[in-house]
């Protein structure tokens, strides 16, 4: 018996092709990219610079400060700002209600990103632009009521990159 099944077991193994080692090939290529930098504004709804003037008053006014906040390309600079010219000038010099104001955006901060690797997309450089604002002393202003709060004026700071 034992005879009959060791036959049986070999003849199975004879049927079976002779398994042959896998080969492998390399090719090699190159992965490129031509990358645009760029920024983009981040603020979610409009900050507002708010001041609050009395007439003729003897010193000048201060508006409450905001940040304006860009993400860039990582290690994209310099870069530049100035304000919008429709609702007054570039260098930030505007009217409401009939008081001058001036606008300055400091010189940006920057907040380094992350880099991307095989487990993340990394992040971007995040730039803030502080953005300030007076108003001069001795200003008469426009108003028909004891109190006026007129619409807001929109500005825009242009970021060149």
């Amino acid at each position: 018996m034992k005879r009959v099944l060791a036959a049986a077991v070999a003849a199975a193994f004879s049927i079976v092709p002779n398994a042959q080692a896998a080969g492998t090939a390399n090719n090699n290529f190159n992965v490129t990219t031509t990358l645009t930098s760029q920024c983009t504004a981040t603020n979610s709804g409009t900050q507002t610079v708010d001041f609050a003037y009395t007439a003729f008053q003897t010193g000048p006014q201060a508006g409450t400060p905001v940040n304006l906040l860009f993400q860039c390309t990582r290690g994209f600079g310099p870069i530049t700002a100035a304000f919008d010219t429709v609702n007054g000038t570039a260098a930030g010099v505007g009217v409401i209600s009939g008081l001058q104001y001036t606008l300055t955006a400091a010189s940006p901060t920057n907040g380094p990103g992350t880099p991307a690797s095989v487990t993340s997309i990394g992040t971007g450089d995040l730039k803030t632009f502080a953005i300030t604002g007076t108003m001069p002393p001795g200003q008469a202003g426009d108003c028909a009521t004891s109190t006026c709060t007129p619409a807001a004026v929109l500005r825009t700071l242009i970021v060149t990159f």
